[in-house]
């Protein structure tokens, strides 16, 4: 790809890793759109990297509150100048319990590469994840949040982060639909998801380094390290941009407007397949 190419392909790529209608199939479209045959694995980490930094970015409070919590926690009770802050902790074992099955679903993710070169596949994912999103509009809204919610709801919703290995599925968008059905306050549950999307990320980085490690830097110039670098900051400021999107929509609207995007880019992906 040109280097504008690789901006528009990086910048959309952060957007879409946020928002829920899956990175990944936008980056195989993308690709198909551009002409080009692959992505190198080093501009995908810098891409992943750069995605990372803005979620970090985006949860750092949440993360820095927990931080504090916990090492509050650590001091005997006798030489604690303040209470503990019990709903930072809460937040910790939740987040913890949500974390449990995404890691294991990322010694997959190499083997997953490989399903999104079916398109037909890719279409019926995006079906999937459309109907995901479609479905908490049914159900009244809940209020669930750490104190309340169970490890079972939680271990749920980590099982939504799980699924982003499969191209088609948004790992947020589906953590939070899935919080909504059980009633979560749909805020919190985003919340929620977007820390879990910095494991799911730094998950995606390691996948990405080991392919890079082991393909070797042959090839590799000044110039095109520059690219890479100018990719990372454009998912970066793509990244931040859903963000802010997905928070302004959380809560007032539903998501009914990704879930039509998704079963469109579903139909155009279909009909991609056939043509190809």
């Amino acid at each position: 790809m040109t280097w504008l190419q690789n901006f528009i392909y990086s910048l959309l790529s952060g957007a879409a890793e946020v928002l829920p209608i899956s990175s990944r199939a936008h980056g195989i479209l993308l690709l198909k759109i551009f002409g080009a045959s692959g992505n190198s694995d080093l501009m995908l980490l810098m891409m992943h990297l750069g995605i990372l930094l803005a979620l970090y970015k985006t949860c750092r409070p949440q993360l820095t509150r927990i931080n504090r919590a916990l090492a509050l926690a650590r001091i005997p009770k006798k030489k604690r100048r303040r209470p503990l802050d019990t709903k930072s902790l809460m937040d910790f074992r939740l987040l913890r319990t949500m974390v449990l099955p995404v890691i294991p679903a990322y010694f997959f993710y190499n083997a997953t590469l490989t399903l999104g070169q079916s398109l037909l596949a890719m279409s019926l994912l995006l079906l999937l994840n459309g109907l995901i999103l479609y479905i908490p509009q049914f159900l009244p809204s809940g209020n669930k949040d750490c104190r309340t919610m169970s490890r079972v709801e939680g271990l749920l919703m980590g099982l939504g982060g799980a699924a982003s290995v499969l191209p088609g599925i948004s790992g947020i968008g589906a953590m939070v639909s899935i919080g909504s059905v059980c009633g979560v306050d749909k805020k919190y549950a985003l919340e929620n998801a977007m820390a879990v999307g910095i494991v799911i990320e730094a998950c995606t980085v390691v996948c990405d380094g080991i392919r890079v490690v082991s393909g070797g830097f042959e090839g590799v110039s000044f110039s095109l390290v520059l690219t890479y670098l100018c990719a990372g900051f454009a998912s970066f400021l793509g990244a931040l941009g859903g963000v802010k999107l997905l928070r302004r929509i959380t809560g007032e609207h539903s998501f009914s407007i990704f879930t039509f995007y998704c079963w469109g880019l579903a139909l155009f992906t279909f009909f991609l397949n056939l043509v190809a």
